[in-house]
Formats: structure tokens, sequence, C-alpha cells
């Protein structure tokens, strides 16, 4: 299985769920920010798909524009992909993210829909210090929810300061094969916060169920009813 790292995210930053995985037996291999270079990144994941040890299920966990970038890859390109796991969704509505004048024309001016000059200046010589970009690149889009013909689990944080519940909401409602897991405080950074542990046993649960075919576990109260999990 594959994990997409998004916006300033690091493949260590993702090291309590990398090892969870990897004790209950899956493979995994992990991309830290692939929103620097888009292109790159997706030819990247693209590659690692590709890989004939990946076993099935194959799962793609994305963060941020990760999941963006994994959602391209199932809907545009039609690569195995058996499910995906989405934590910190981002939309054509999410906050755009503030980056130093510096960095963005080291990465040669990363072309992004919706961007432009923050008001924050440099100086007397009134030069914007920082430029806002856009969460989705040009070029990529958030699928279509009907698009996405796979189980999904979307983690988000009630306290997502980018991309509101409302609409995180609003997308993953209309999933045909998805569930919405809401984190209590979590913010944007779902994946790696304060929940991290509880969200990372959730993400083992749902790949078990994928894996085995079935529910792996019941709640079988009588005065409850049974519920599948």
């Amino acid at each position: 299985m594959l994990v997409v790292g998004g916006l300033d995210e690091s493949s260590d930053d993702f090291a309590l769920l990398t090892d969870l995985l990897v004790l209950a037996g899956f493979a995994v291999t992990v991309f830290g920010d692939v929103s620097v270079d888009p292109d790159s990144g997706l030819g990247g994941v693209r590659a690692a798909l590709a890989e004939v040890s990946i076993a099935a299920p194959v799962t793609v966990v994305g963060s941020d524009f990760g999941a963006v970038l994994a959602l391209t890859l199932l809907v545009a390109e039609r690569r195995p992909i058996d499910a995906i796991v989405i934590g910190g969704l981002v939309t054509r509505l999410s906050r755009a993210s503030t980056v130093p004048v510096a960095d963005f024309e080291a990465l040669g001016g990363v072309d992004r829909a919706g961007g432009g000059a923050d008001p924050a200046l440099d100086g007397a010589e009134a030069v914007p210090a920082t430029v806002s970009v856009a969460r989705i690149p040009a070029g990529f889009r958030l699928p279509q929810p009907a698009e996405v013909r796979v189980p999904v689990l979307v983690f988000h944080g009630d306290a997502d300061d980018v991309t509101r519940v409302a609409d995180a909401v609003s997308w993953a409602s209309l999933l045909p094969f998805g569930s919405l897991r809401l984190v209590p405080g979590g913010d944007h950074r779902v994946l790696t916060g304060e929940a991290r542990r509880t969200v990372a046993a959730a993400i083992v649960l749902f790949l078990e169920r994928q894996r085995a075919g079935r529910p792996v576990l019941v709640d079988g109260f009588a005065s409850t009813g049974v519920r599948a999990t």
C-alpha cells in the first residue's frame, strides 16, 4: 500500500501510521509532500502502483493534495487501486496556503489556480513577501464523488481550518462506497495529529475489511441488533 503526503508533510510525519501498518502485515511505500512538484509526484506514485510486488487489495492513503493525486490516478488514469483513505480533504473552496515568495520562485512559480499576491509586503520596496497558493495545483481537480467507484474512508477534523467540515461532508456523503469519520478537535493534519493512534487503528481495521472481503468484527448485542464493522 502507499501513503502519499500533502503540503509541508514529510515521510517522517507518517512514522506511527507506517509502523502500525507494517506490524499488521502490510508492505508500505511512503511519499512526502507531492504538492511541491505535482507532476513528478504523480509519476512516482504511478510507478509505485506498477510494482508487481504490491499485494491486493492495493490501497492508497492520501493526505491533503496527496488524496487528490490518488483519486486522479484512480479516476482519470484507471490505475489499479482497490481502496482509498483520505485525511484532510481539499477542494477548490479550501483556504489557500501562504508561501514565501523566495520559496515560490525556487519552485519555478508553480502554477496554482486561484493563487495571487498576499497583502503582506516586504519593507519599503513594497514587494510581496508571500504568495497565496491554491491547495489543488492547476491541471488537477478533485473528482466528483460518483466517479470514485471503490471503497473510500475519509477522516476530517472538526477543527480543520483549511477545508470546512460542511464541504468535506458534502463531498464524502455522495461517495457510492464511502464513509466519513469526524475527528473531534482534529485539525487539517488529521492523519498525524493528536488522534493519530485512533485514526491509524481505524485505518488498519478498514484495510482488514478490504483484505477479507467481509466484515471482520461484529457488534452482537441482542438489545441493539447486529451491526457489521
